[in-house]
């Protein structure tokens, strides 16, 4: 899972820099850059103040935030099945461009 990341290409994706967007979370900028650089995890408080003011439910910058390795080994097949799919779902509610890979 890369929380930082998803929150960094959400963010830009959303048009924000990071100081703008750390200052409209209540964080200051170095700690947003630890952040989505994977050197600090947000509490899930955090998580839901970031996932508000990106416009887009905890769990969908949650489910952003997976990647193959976190999906349970018997689960793998659906994963790549509903990943394309739950993406373009995703990029249509939330996102003003697609979601690429």
């Amino acid at each position: 899972m890369n929380i930082g990341k998803t929150i960094k290409d959400l963010r830009l994706r959303k048009g924000f820099n990071q100081g703008e967007f750390a200052n409209k979370c209540g964080l200051s900028q170095p700690y947003l850059s630890l952040i989505e650089k994977g050197k600090k995890e947000p509490t899930l408080g955090l998580l839901k103040d970031i996932a508000q003011n990106l416009s887009i439910p905890t769990p969908i910058l949650v489910f952003l935030s997976l990647d193959i390795n976190d999906v349970d080994d018997s689960k793998k097949e659906v994963y790549h099945f509903l990943e394309d799919t739950m993406k373009d779902v995703i990029s249509k509610a939330f996102l003003s461009d697609p979601l690429k890979n």
